[in-house]
């Protein structure tokens, strides 16, 4: 019991010191979500006591439950591969979920090539630079929903099939 008081008084008196505004102010479950996403969950802890009853000391064990917060890793970003060959493209996949994504450009060519994305509506456009025969490149970028055209603007590439599409749902 002695203890238990000791614990709220020095509470009390961090709370009673911090200005209002302040993260130490506020109580643990806010200062978990205002920091990241996270669950919370129900944690037991055994806690034994020993307590004189009838002039004799007894062992009480009982078990204290408290939430937590177990913090979520965010998703992993979407991938797409392309792989460039002459005057083709070939894709690892044609529909990505929408977000955070890594396009990778891997030229399997004997030329050099480059990689445009851009939605068809024509909002913005992601390039990966000149990439020259047997090494790959990345570029990182957020999606929207919607379908996207690839292709390579090197001097007749897309017109003789260095031009693709796909879908971010």
């Amino acid at each position: 019991m002695r203890r238990r008081l000791i614990l709220l008084l020095v509470a009390v008196t961090a709370l009673a010191a911090a200005p209002a505004g302040s993260a130490a102010a506020a109580s643990p479950q806010a200062q978990a979500t205002a920091g990241s996403a996270c669950v919370w969950k129900w944690k037991k802890k055994k806690v034994i006591v020993k307590v004189k009853r009838h002039g004799k000391i007894k062992r009480v064990v009982r078990y204290r439950k408290r939430r937590v917060c177990v913090p979520v890793e965010p998703p992993a970003p979407a991938r797409i591969g392309v792989n460039a060959f002459e005057f083709h493209f070939i894709l690892s996949t044609t529909r990505i979920a929408a977000g955070d994504t890594i396009a990778e450009l891997s030229n399997r060519g004997e030329d050099p090539h480059d990689l445009h994305i851009s939605k068809l509506d024509g909002t913005y456009e992601v390039a990966i630079p000149e990439t020259l025969p047997s090494t790959y490149a990345r570029v990182r970028f957020n999606t929207e929903p919607g379908v996207y055209r690839l292709w390579c603007s090197l001097p007749f590439h897309a017109e003789r099939g260095m031009d693709a599409t796909f879908e971010a749902y």
